[in-house]
């Protein structure tokens, strides 16, 4: 079975290239018959066209036997038309050498694509075909004529390089896209409207063309290349292959005949020969970069509407707010989702400053991060602000902000994804609570205290003065000992709710760890606070507590005041608070005392 696969495979090599070499003598010939004008080289080269289309899209291993057969081809159409034997094999072999060279190179610098869709591939094929392998062989070609004709080196060199140059650019093209499926796949894909369109405008072509190179009246030679762009515009590459063919055909063969505009111009055909390879070339780089440019949008289109839906259908079914910021700040562009989150509609917003919505202690944040989004294009930022809904009500956000830039790279606004994050923060603030907390009490614990401290000297000297005071239960340790653990735990809750009744609602509260307590009371002296603290004390005193089997006692307190001052740390107040506890203490105990 592999066997038979083979025999196959190689039988159609064999008749491809049998094609091949078919077509490559018959353009050949046609071109030497034709366009041998000075005794040299022939002024125009199109056989090398469907030899390169044809090397470059098969496997190197299956060159062999087509290039042999179009040398010999090549050998035959020199021997008939041509320079005679003598040049026959070395101008096959120059041929051969032009397309394979030409072939092994469009395979490296374009080892994907010959489909001509962007620019730079388009300037690789006209470079590599149009202008290095010529000019190369070229060289061989002219020595090659010297010797055997004795004409000039640089002029048939010159003759080469232009004939063998046009001949590739302008058919070699048509050849590729066909060979690729290009055609095939337009021809599949096109509805009946699109290929009327097609076949009407390469209808209107070549009767313009034949209409503009039948007459030597007027310099038409402008004349078809407004329908020529017309087809690219509409065609794209392949109206571009086809029009360009079209027009190269029926100038060729009118010029050739001595009919057309170029006839106008004084000289020899051999003058008309290479005007008109000048009039092709021009037309050639005028509609191949075009649809190449056009193909090339026509693609970046595709992928901008492709990425336009999806983006859409993430912004419309996304639970986050995407918003656009202009460089002012401005809001350009608000998500439907804002609706279901805060309230607004989108339209509500547009065009207005966010100022109105972040919550002010928040919003010289918000400027900040929205000025670094600016200032650092490549970076996100994170900021967490309240803003309000639509309700009057304050929700926490979270915007990951990041600049959207122009083609320089300049940012043109701040694109910002926001989500609501108030269960989270509810949720943090718990956790907070739960650790500044005393669990038997309910008040702040020793963290939660040095928190509320820490406060008062975040941003220098507080702007009131305020008190702390320490308390700590008198004779605790003979309570528990005498009634047990869980009736001092009642004596320490009660006094809790004694500080929490007595005290404002402002001032701060602790459990500072066993039987000791310490309070921050905001705005006072140390007479007011020792006024409050000894009411506290001596109502605290007069109530009788009663133990878990009964019995009754009484529980005393003794308290240290320090009055915040101007200079004095956070260490320095608690310790001054804690000596004048102590003092208090070895007083006697059921008293206050003053700091020093």
């Amino acid at each position: 079975m592999e066997q038979a696969d083979g025999r196959d495979r190689g039988n159609r090599n064999w008749l491809s290239a049998l094609a091949l070499a078919t077509l490559y003598f018959a353009l050949a010939a046609l071109t030497l018959r034709y366009t041998r004008f000075n005794g040299g080289v022939a002024l125009i080269w199109i056989a090398t066209a469907p030899l390169l289309a044809y090397l470059v899209t098969r496997p190197t291993r299956l060159w062999l036997i087509p290039a042999l057969a179009c040398g010999v081809a090549g050998v035959i159409a020199t021997i008939m038309f041509g320079l005679g034997p003598k040049a026959a094999l070395p101008f096959a072999l120059i041929n051969l050498g032009e397309a394979i060279g030409g072939a092994l190179i469009l395979r490296r610098l374009l080892p994907r694509s010959y489909r001509f869709e962007s620019l730079r591939e388009i300037g690789i094929f006209l470079g590599v075909a149009g202008i290095l392998m010529p000019a190369l062989a070229g060289f061989f070609a002219g020595l090659t004529a010297n010797a055997v004709t004795g004409l000039p080196m640089l002029r048939n060199w010159f003759d080469y390089f232009t004939g063998h140059g046009l001949g590739a650019i302008a058919f070699t093209p048509l050849v590729l896209l066909a060979s690729s499926g290009e055609v095939r796949n337009w021809t599949a894909s096109a509805n009946a409207r699109e290929r009327i369109e097609a076949t009407f405008l390469v209808l209107v072509m070549g009767l313009v063309t034949l209409g503009s190179f039948s007459q030597d009246v007027l310099p038409l030679l402008f004349l078809p290349i407004l329908p020529m762009m017309i087809a690219v515009f509409r065609i794209g590459r392949l109206g571009a292959a086809l029009t360009i063919t079209l027009l190269t055909v029926i100038a060729l063969i009118c010029t050739i005949d001595g009919y057309g505009p170029i006839n106008l111009i004084a000289g020899s055909s051999g003058m008309h020969a290479q005007f008109l390879q000048f009039y092709l070339a021009c037309a050639v780089l005028i509609a191949w970069p075009a649809a190449a440019e056009l193909k090339h949008r026509k693609i970046v289109h595709g992928q901008l509407q492709a990425a336009s839906a999806v983006a859409r259908l993430v912004v419309d079914r996304t639970g986050d707010v995407i918003i656009y910021f202009a460089v002012d700040g401005t809001m350009q562009y608000i998500s439907p989702a804002i609706e279901i989150i805060a309230g607004y509609g989108p339209d509500e917003l547009t065009g207005k400053m966010p100022h109105s919505l972040i919550h002010p202690a928040d919003m010289d944040e918000a400027i900040r991060v929205h000025r670094l989004a600016l200032q650092r294009p490549d970076d996100i930022f994170i900021v967490e602000y309240r803003a309000r809904s639509a309700d009057g009500s304050y929700s926490w956000y979270e915007g990951h902000s990041r600049a959207a830039v122009d083609g320089m790279g300049q940012a043109t606004g701040v694109v910002s994804i926001i989500h609501g994050v108030s269960a989270r923060k509810d949720a943090e603030s718990a956790l907070v609570r739960e650790a500044q907390t005393d669990p038997l009490t309910g008040v702040f614990n020793r963290r939660g205290f040095d928190a509320a401290l820490a406060e008062r000297f975040a941003d220098g000297a507080p702007a009131t003065p305020f008190t702390v005071v320490m308390f700590d239960l008198d004779h605790f340790k003979a309570i528990n000992d005498t009634y047990g653990h869980e009736t001092g735990d009642l004596v320490i809750k009660a006094f809790a709710e004694h500080l929490q009744g007595t005290l404002r609602r402002n001032d701060v509260i602790a459990r500072f760890g066993g039987e000791e307590f310490v309070a921050i009371l905001d705005g006072t002296s140390a007479q007011a606070a020792h006024e409050v603290c000894e009411r506290l004390r001596v109502g605290f005193a007069q109530f009788e507590r009663q133990s878990i089997d009964g019995r009754g006692f009484r529980v005393t307190v003794s308290g240290g005041i320090a009055v915040y001052r101007e200079g004095i740390d956070m260490a320095l107040l608690l310790a001054e608070a804690d000596a004048a506890l102590y003092r208090a203490k070895s007083e006697g105990r059921n008293r206050l005392a003053l700091a020093a």
